[in-house]
């Protein structure tokens, strides 16, 4: 049970999950070590509080990496004590304040970044900045995307389309410094993927964004009626149809017509089956087809 748990701490870590991670190590540790679990809830005022450093703007990017890193590094040192149950060695454990003294530096560190910026007549924001996108499929860094096409959307702004190259990255550079608050978006093109995570929202985040892709799936809406068997071509009203053991499921309306999404490529062949006033009337392969009107019939 700990080991599972440690490793979807990991991951989380691994994901930039940093909140998540601190979330589930406190939950863990509740009624296991009081000492732990305040150590998890002093990461996690932690994260808050750099979260609000960045977001204002009180801290500058190097300062907020170094602290990120720290948070981390403690994350993990965490993660590989679930077993333990007992107080933490001084040296580990935490003082109530600790923290507390961690935040307060991260606030004074941006206020004197800001105001040494302010006396060096520089501007906080950069005219331009650079975002170096990094992108792979669900099986994580090893599972590299090195074809197609990406975009960034980060406002109202669209960047200009870029290719992935063979180390799975595309560059974006010469972005308006006045999108460095703004949300980041990454847009697949020219291939079948869609964005289901990434390691920052911003580029004031970070400006080395990864963003993880899933394949979507082919889908074929697939029509037809299902007629009662004998003469006459009497409609089957209220016929349950099921693809594949249950891939995709419908019912036939009262003049016996159907309509299923079926997450196939036109082509594939599949197996249906019907079932009419709780019996199974018919089980035969499908070759899925948008253009085709299926007109099926009932076994007796």
């Amino acid at each position: 049970m700990s080991e599972q748990e440690a490793l979807l701490i990991r991951q989380l870590i691994a994901d930039n999950e940093n909140k998540a991670a601190a979330e589930r190590l406190y939950a863990w540790f509740n009624g296991k070590s009081d000492s732990r679990q305040d150590a998890a809830l002093a990461l996690l005022n932690r994260i808050k509080a750099l979260d609000s450093s960045v977001l204002g703007g009180l801290i500058s990017q190097a300062d907020a990496d170094l602290e990120r890193n720290r948070i981390t590094k403690a994350l993990l040192e965490l993660s590989k004590q679930l077993d333990d149950t007992g107080e933490m060695p001084e040296a580990a454990a935490p003082t109530s304040k600790v923290w507390i003294f961690g935040v307060v530096a991260i606030l004074l560190a941006g206020m004197l970044y800001l105001a040494l910026d302010k006396r060096g007549n520089k501007t906080a924001v950069p005219d331009t900045f650079n975002v170096n996108v990094h992108v792979h499929g669900p099986g994580g860094e090893s599972d590299l995307i090195t074809g197609g096409k990406i975009k960034l959307l980060l406002g109202a702004y669209h960047s200009p389309v870029q290719d992935i190259n063979s180390s799975g990255q595309a560059i974006f550079d010469e972005i308006p410094g006045k999108y460095l608050h703004e949300s980041v978006q990454a847009v697949p093109l020219e291939m079948r993927y869609k964005v289901v995570g990434q390691s920052a929202r911003t580029a004031l985040e970070n400006r080395n964004i990864t963003f993880t892709l899933a394949p979507i799936p082919d889908t074929t809406v697939v029509r037809g009626v299902v007629y009662l068997p004998g003469a006459g071509n009497k409609p089957a009203a209220g016929a349950e149809l099921d693809i594949d053991g249950g891939l995709a499921t419908g019912k036939t309306d009262e003049k016996g017509r159907f309509q299923l999404a079926v997450p196939l490529a036109a082509g594939k062949t599949t197996r249906l089956k019907i079932d009419y006033q709780g019996k199974n009337r018919y089980n035969r392969d499908l070759t899925v087809s948008a253009s085709n009107l299926f007109e099926l019939t009932l076994n007796p």
